[in-house]
């Protein structure tokens, strides 16, 4: 295998974050069903959480009050009040995946530069990366913020992998969970590792992207197959 170091030298890493670096969804989960039952509606599932992550917060309290029931008129105040409850206890019981910690410990010493590329806001995504002593790991977190587009929308990405590489020097490669995070590393011409397990509707394996990992014990093999075929 190609040594880390090497590795590092050509490739920079930007990761998608809830599914892929953190289990995020049973703080999401709590947050949302205090809301809905806040307005009578009945609580979602785990799994439901789940296959609605990865689109913004706005976009899972929309589905969550659509698959409840609950009026549309009551998105801004809904999103609002899940908001306030999310950021008081967003990392509770979130957790990184596991060989994640291990993994970017490895990676920072070898050199790699590595940023965040979440459709999350992007101060809640510092906070929970802080919250779990992650936040050190990366030069860059770029997650929703007024003005910016979310993925697939290639902008953030672009974003991120300026702010880590200025003169583009390594090849960015996305590390990602779902479809979102596959059309995005394509519209932002990137290529693409997918780790399964993490938040998708659609099997990993289905989604076309350039390399699918079983867990993060398995990436520096994946960049390393990278290396070989491009």
């Amino acid at each position: 295998m190609t040594p880390l170091k090497d590795l590092a030298s050509r490739f920079s890493l930007l990761f998608d974050l809830d599914g892929t670096l953190i289990d995020s969804a049973p703080d999401l989960q709590a947050a949302v069903n205090t809301v809905l039952s806040s307005h009578g509606l009945r609580r979602i599932t785990l799994e439901e959480t789940k296959s609605f992550i990865g689109d913004g917060m706005p976009k899972l309290c929309e589905r969550a009050l659509d698959v409840t029931g609950g009026a549309t008129d009551l998105l801004d105040s809904f999103y609002t009040d899940f908001r306030g409850r999310y950021q008081a206890a967003a990392a509770v019981k979130t957790k990184p995946y596991p060989a994640v910690r291990e993994t970017l410990i490895s990676a920072k010493s070898a050199g790699f530069q590595m940023g965040v590329c979440t459709n999350k806001a992007e101060p809640l995504a510092d906070l929970i990366l802080d919250t779990l002593k992650l936040r050190v790991y990366f030069s860059a977190v770029i997650g929703a913020a007024p003005g910016r587009a979310l993925k697939p929308d290639p902008e953030p990405l672009m974003h991120c992998m300026t702010a880590l590489d200025p003169n583009l020097s390594r090849q960015a490669v996305f590390i990602g969970d779902s479809i979102a995070d596959v059309r995005a590393a394509r519209n932002a011409e990137l290529p693409c590792i997918l780790v399964r397990g993490g938040y998708t509707n659609v099997a990993p394996d289905l989604l076309d992207a350039d390399v699918v990992i079983d867990s993060f014990d398995h990436l520096f093999s994946a960049l390393d197959q990278l290396a070989k075929e491009h």
